[in-house]
């Protein structure tokens, strides 16, 4: 995981961009995002599109379904949305529009970049170091992780996973009908 920021929180005009902050989606700095070069999809959660105030109109309609994201449970995801990621500083940054799957469910994350990602980006990731280098135009742009806050963020996870199991052996089955 590479945390991008501190907060959920407006990106703050260029002019006062800390030189350590490395990293916006729609203008706004993340701090859980998981960068995932396993995974094709770029997700991000509903909670996060929320806190965002994203525009409702720019939600385009989707008809996909995740398997395995959560153990065992089937999750529809909600929609698309086309957000511009930016990596790096005032003075040598990337930017590309991509696009996410928003899913409706609650994770430690609030996006995960994929492959997709990686290849618009020409990412090396270094997950060893929680690193991520990429060609900018004025040299390399490295985006450091935070070894603490990846802990941290996994065992919310997977505290969320083990909510998600026991409510689900802990529903009642269904009868059949008889007729």
């Amino acid at each position: 995981m590479v945390g991008l920021s501190d907060h959920l929180r407006p990106k703050r005009p260029s002019d006062q961009y800390p030189p350590w902050r490395n990293g916006s989606v729609d203008g706004y700095l993340l701090t859980r995002v998981l960068m995932d070069g396993g995974s094709s999809l770029n997700l991000i959660y509903s909670d996060t599109v929320r806190k965002m105030g994203i525009d409702l109109s720019r939600i385009k309609p989707s008809n996909t379904t995740f398997k395995g994201v959560i153990p065992g449970v089937e999750v529809r995801c909600s929609g698309t949305v086309t957000l511009e990621v930016v990596f790096g500083s005032p003075d040598n940054f990337r930017g590309e529009d991509l696009i996410f799957d928003i899913v409706p469910f609650r994770n430690g994350y609030h996006a995960l970049l994929g492959r997709t990602t990686f290849a618009r980006f020409n990412v090396v990731p270094h997950y060893a170091y929680l690193k991520l280098n990429m060609p900018g135009p004025k040299g390399v742009i490295t985006v450091n992780g935070n070894t603490e806050r990846s802990l941290r963020t996994e065992e919310h996870i997977a505290a969320l996973a083990t909510d998600v199991q026991a409510a689900k052996r802990h529903r009642k089955p269904s009868l059949p009908s008889r007729r």
